[in-house]
C-alpha cells in the first residue's frame, strides 16, 4: 500500500507538472496576437521615420527653431 501511495503521489506531482506546462504554452500561444501588433506598429513607426527622414533630404529651406531662445 506504500508503494501506491507513493505511485499516487508521484502521479498527482506530474499531472499537476504537464497542466503547468500546457497552461504556460497556451499563455505564449495567446500572447502571439500582442506580438503581431507590437511588430506592425514597429514597421509603420520606421516607415514613418524613413519618410521624415527623407522629407527633410528633400528640403532646400534650413529648418527653423520652433522656440527660439527669449532675449534677456
Amino acid at each position: 500500500q506504500s508503494d501506491m501511495q507513493s505511485w499516487e503521489e508521484q502521479s498527482q506531482g506530474a499531472i499537476y507538472t504537464v497542466e503547468y506546462a500546457c497552461s504556460a504554452i497556451k499563455s505564449m500561444t495567446d500572447s502571439t496576437v500582442y506580438f503581431k501588433s507590437i511588430d506592425s506598429l514597429l514597421k509603420h513607426a520606421i516607415a514613418m521615420k524613413d519618410q521624415l527622414n527623407a522629407a527633410q533630404g528633400k528640403s532646400t529651406v534650413a529648418p527653423q527653431a520652433k522656440n527660439p531662445p527669449a532675449s534677456s
